[in-house]
C-alpha cells in the first residue's frame, strides 16, 4: 500500500512540470512570463572604396565665359557670340543680349551653351553688346563688350536707270514709304528658335555680278550702297531657298520688284528680288533648296538678275558671311528644325 502511494508521488510530480511548460499551471503554482528574445539591429551593408570619400564641391555663382568669332568683324558681316557654362555653375535660369540697343535672339545648343549672332553693319565702327545672366538662385551677372568693326574699302558702279527710279513723283514717295514699314515691321518679328537647317547655301549656282556694299552711282548721283549681292541669270531661271524657313512677303514693291523674304529663326533674313514669278506664297514654309522663284528684272534694275539679301536686326548685311565657317560650325551642331507646315 504504501509502495504504491509513493509511486503516485512521484507520476505527479512530472505532469505537474509538464503543465506548467504548456502554460496551463498547476493548482496554487502560478504561471511565469514568458522569455521575450532581444532585438537584433539591422545588418549593416558594408562598402569598400579604393579611395577615401572626398569633399563636393558646391556649385559656384559665375556668369557664362563669352566667345566671338570673327573677333574683328568687317562691315556688312557677323558675329557668332557663345556663352559657355563654367564648371560646377549653378543653372542658368534666364540670359539676355543687345547690341546697338536692339534685342539678340539667342538659342541653347546640345552640351548648354548659348549663341546668337551679333550684326555689325556698314558704316559703324563699333558695336556695344550687353548681356545679361540670371542664374536659378536669382544671381545677376551683367557683361559688356566692344566689338571693333573693321572698315572695308568698296568698289563704285555707275548706272542708268529710268527717271521714275531716281526722282519718284509724290504719288510714288507715298508707296515707297508704306512698303519701307510693311517690310520693316516683317523684319522686326523675330522668330526665337532656329528655323534652318544645317549649312546655308547659294540660291543660284552662278557667277556674282555685283559685289555687297557697291557704292551705287544712279545717273550720274550717288544714290546708295548696294547691300546685297547680285547673281547672274537670265529670266526664267529658277531661284531657290538658301536654307528652311518661314516666307514672310512675297509681294511687288517698287525698288524690289517682285520680292520675297524667308524667316530663318534667330532674326536672320534672306530677301530675294527683281523675280519673274513667285512659286511660294506668304506663310509658306519651305525647306533648304526648294524652288521659291525665278529671275526677273523687275524693279529698280538694268537687267535680269538675282539680288539676294540678308538682313539681322534691322541691318542689311552680306549674304555670303551665312556661307562662312563661323556659322557653318554652329549650325552643324543643331537639331533639324521642328516647325512644320500647319
Amino acid at each position: 500500500m504504501n509502495r504504491r502511494l509513493r509511486t503516485d508521488r512521484v507520476l505527479a510530480a512530472p505532469l505537474c512540470t509538464f503543465a506548467l511548460l504548456a502554460s496551463a499551471g498547476c493548482a496554487g503554482v502560478p504561471d511565469p512570463p514568458l522569455p521575450v528574445p532581444a532585438p537584433q539591429p539591422p545588418p549593416v551593408a558594408r562598402i569598400e572604396l579604393d579611395e577615401p570619400l572626398r569633399d563636393i564641391e558646391p556649385p559656384r555663382r559665375v556668369a557664362p565665359r563669352i566667345s566671338w568669332t570673327p573677333t574683328v568683324p568687317g562691315e556688312g558681316s557677323f558675329v557668332v557670340l557663345t556663352l559657355e557654362l563654367q564648371p560646377r555653375a549653378l543653372p542658368v535660369f534666364e540670359v539676355r543680349a543687345r547690341a546697338r540697343d536692339r534685342d539678340v535672339a539667342l538659342s541653347s545648343l546640345d552640351d548648354g551653351a548659348y549663341f546668337g549672332l551679333v550684326a555689325a553693319p556698314l558704316t559703324v565702327p563699333e558695336v556695344p553688346v550687353e548681356i545679361t545672366t540670371t542664374l536659378i538662385d536669382g544671381t545677376r551677372f551683367t557683361q559688356r563688350l566692344t566689338l571693333h568693326v573693321e572698315t572695308l574699302d568698296f568698289p563704285a558702279s555707275r548706272l542708268r536707270v529710268a527717271n521714275r527710279f531716281t526722282s519718284p513723283d509724290e504719288r510714288t514717295v507715298d508707296r515707297i514709304r508704306r512698303e519701307r514699314e510693311i517690310v520693316r515691321a516683317a523684319l522686326a518679328t523675330v522668330t526665337g528658335v532656329p528655323l534652318w537647317d544645317g549649312r546655308f547655301i547659294r540660291p543660284r549656282d552662278d557667277v556674282t555680278t555685283s559685289p555687297y556694299g557697291q557704292r551705287r552711282v544712279f545717273n550720274n548721283q550717288l544714290r546708295s550702297r548696294h547691300t546685297g549681292l547680285d547673281i547672274r541669270g537670265r529670266t526664267g531661271d529658277p531661284v531657290y531657298a538658301s536654307n528652311s524657313g518661314r516666307v514672310v512677303l512675297a509681294r511687288d514693291l517698287f525698288y524690289t520688284g517682285n520680292a520675297i523674304y524667308i524667316d530663318h529663326g534667330l532674326g536672320i533674313f534672306t530677301g530675294y528680288f527683281h523675280l519673274s514669278e513667285f512659286e511660294v506664297t506668304e506663310g509658306q514654309w519651305v525647306e533648304k533648296g526648294q524652288l521659291i522663284g525665278r529671275v526677273g528684272a523687275t524693279g529698280r534694275v538694268t537687267g535680269p538678275h538675282l539680288h539676294w539679301g540678308l538682313y539681322l536686326q534691322g541691318a542689311a548685311l552680306d549674304p555670303s558671311t551665312l556661307l562662312g565657317p563661323e556659322l557653318a560650325q554652329i549650325s552643324d551642331r543643331l537639331p533639324s528644325p521642328t516647325l512644320l507646315v500647319e
